[in-house]
This record gives structure tokens, C-alpha cells and sequence, in this order.
């Protein structure tokens, strides 16, 4: 059996699911559909906003635009050695990318904790279709996931699948997860526990105080810095490691400038002349400061 096969579940009543031609199917003949792409969409159904839900088009354009200058690699990087230092000793170490976007950190971190730790598993969800479409694309591009997409057969030591769904209720098997990604995303607490094995961790990529400050300068007139003491860790995890990845980098032209602009949420709420001076920039020195903490499922 596939390895994802034996961590998903019916995202509807719970039964475990198996590939049948082009579709993952319970024992209660609920049908979840495979994409040509690879993806599936697990949302429940029956719910009209599940067709806007997460990011738009725009922004996952904007996404791939920026991340694939390498800018922000150090982060993906960071992750999986966390992961590889801190996830439970398996032989196949499973990892649910919680809010993964378009997948390219997802591609990054799996193939790094498989070069430390041997076999990876990772299953990403995000609420956005576009999204997971263009991740199961890129993992197909990559050779990290079977030609038919999921449930298909994959021989290969990182493989990552990617569904639609929603964070705080994912359809995964109790106890079945090594470590759960949460980067610049909610952090759903108490579906982690229930999805993660005794002794697995969350890992959290959150912004620290200076992130992209020259950038938020530009925006806004007035920049108020938010000293933070990390996430608010609940009773059943125990912070077990802090490390803060900070380091420059420069924009280079509008399109650059732009893409990295356009999968920050200042998009949504920047005033429309702080924009302008931004997109006038033409260069721009900019700080990334991130901090990542793991927390441990006691």
C-alpha cells in the first residue's frame, strides 16, 4: 500500500481510503477525485466558500515569482534540520506541511530531512486549490511524486503529496504524523496532538521583530516593532528549541520587489501611496528576520 494511504482518511466519516483508477474511495463510497495535477481536494463538501478559500492565483504567481530566486531557501533549510534533529526516530518520518502554499518550501524540506534521515513522507495541505494544484505540480516536476499523483505508487526516499483542506480538522490517521510544519500560518494545537505520534514536534517559522523592516518602512509612514516571546505553547507541548534565521538580501527591479510584496499580507491593507513608493523603489536592501521554535507532543 502507498505510503499516504496509510495516514489519510476519509475526510467525511473517518474510514481509511484506497485508489481506485483515478479517485481515493472509503469503505462508505465517498469519492475524492485525483487531479490530473496530482492533487485532491479534500474540504468537505457542500460548501460553497471552499471554491474561494486560501490564496488566489495572484498570489501563488507571486509566490513561485519570489521563491525561486532562492531568497528565502535559509528558511526551508532551517526547517528540515530541525525536523531531522528533533522528530521522533522512525523509519519512514511522516510530515504534514499545515498551510503549504504552492509547495516549494514543502519540496525543499522534504528532500533536506531525507538527505539527514532517510525516507520522508510529506502530506501538504492549504485551503487554496490553486495552491495545491501548482505544489502537486512542482512535486511531479521534481520526481517527488508517482506520474498518476496520489496513491500512486512511489519508490523514490522524498514524496510529497498535496491536498486541499482545512488545518484544523485534516483527514490523518491519530498518532500517524512525526512532525507537523507550521511557517507563517495558524497554528492549529489541537489537531497537531491528535495527529502527532507521542514525542513528535510542531515546527514554527514565525516573523521576528526586524522582518522585511525596510519594506514595511516604504509602506507605511509610521513602523511599530513587536517585540514577541513566541508562540503561546499549550499544557500537552513543551518548547524544546528556538533558533532565529536572520540575514540580508536585496530586491532586485519592480518584479522582484513586487512578487515579495504581493505573499505578504501588507498587500492587503498597505495605503495606496506607500505602494507606489515601494513599486518605484527599483532595489531594495531588505532584512529577513524569522524566527523557528519546536515544540514537542509530550
Amino acid at each position: 500500500m502507498p505510503e499516504i494511504l496509510k495516514i489519510l482518511t476519509c475526510p467525511v466519516c473517518g474510514s481509511p481510503l484506497a485508489r481506485e483508477d483515478g479517485s481515493l474511495k472509503c469503505e462508505n463510497r465517498h469519492t475524492f477525485d485525483v487531479a490530473r495535477s496530482g492533487y485532491v481536494n479534500m474540504l468537505p463538501p457542500g460548501k460553497a466558500r471552499n471554491a474561494k478559500s486560501g490564496d488566489d492565483a495572484g498570489m501563488v504567481r507571486a509566490r513561485r515569482t519570489f521563491l525561486f530566486t532562492g531568497k528565502y531557501d535559509r528558511l526551508s533549510d532551517g526547517v528540515a534540520k530541525l525536523i531531522s534533529e528533533s522528530a521522533p526516530e522512525r523509519d519512514l518520518v511522516t510530515v504534514v506541511d499545515s498551510g503549504c502554499g504552492e509547495g516549494y518550501h514543502s519540496c525543499r524540506i522534504a528532500r533536506g530531512v531525507a538527505a539527514s534521515r532517510g525516507k520522508v513522507l510529506l502530506a501538504g495541505f492549504d485551503a487554496s486549490k490553486t495552491a495545491a494544484e501548482a505544489a502537486s505540480k512542482l512535486a511531479k516536476s521534481l520526481g517527488m511524486a508517482g506520474p498518476r499523483g496520489i496513491g500512486d505508487d512511489f519508490a523514490g526516499d522524498a514524496e510529497a503529496c498535496f491536498m486541499t483542506g482545512n488545518i484544523f480538522s485534516l483527514p490523518i490517521r491519530e498518532g500517524s504524523v512525526s512532525a507537523v510544519v507550521s511557517m507563517f500560518a495558524p497554528i492549529a494545537w489541537e489537531e497537531n496532538a491528535r495527529m502527532l505520534t507521542d514525542g513528535g514536534v510542531v515546527v514554527i517559522a514565525a516573523s521576528g521583530t526586524d522582518h522585511l523592516i525596510e519594506m514595511r518602512s516604504l509602506i507605511y509612514d509610521e513602523v511599530i516593532k513587536k517585540e514577541t516571546d513566541g508562540p503561546s505553547v499549550p499544557a500537552d507541548f513543551e518548547m524544546i528549541r528556538h533558533r532565529n534565521v536572520k540575514y540580508p538580501f536585496t530586491l532586485e527591479g519592480e518584479e522582484e520587489i513586487m512578487a515579495l510584496f504581493g505573499m505578504t499580507p501588507f498587500c492587503y491593507r498597505a495605503p495606496a501611496a506607500g505602494v507606489e513608493r515601494l513599486r518605484g523603489a527599483g532595489r531594495l536592501d531588505i532584512t529577513a528576520d524569522v524566527d523557528l521554535y519546536v515544540c514537542r507532543k509530550k
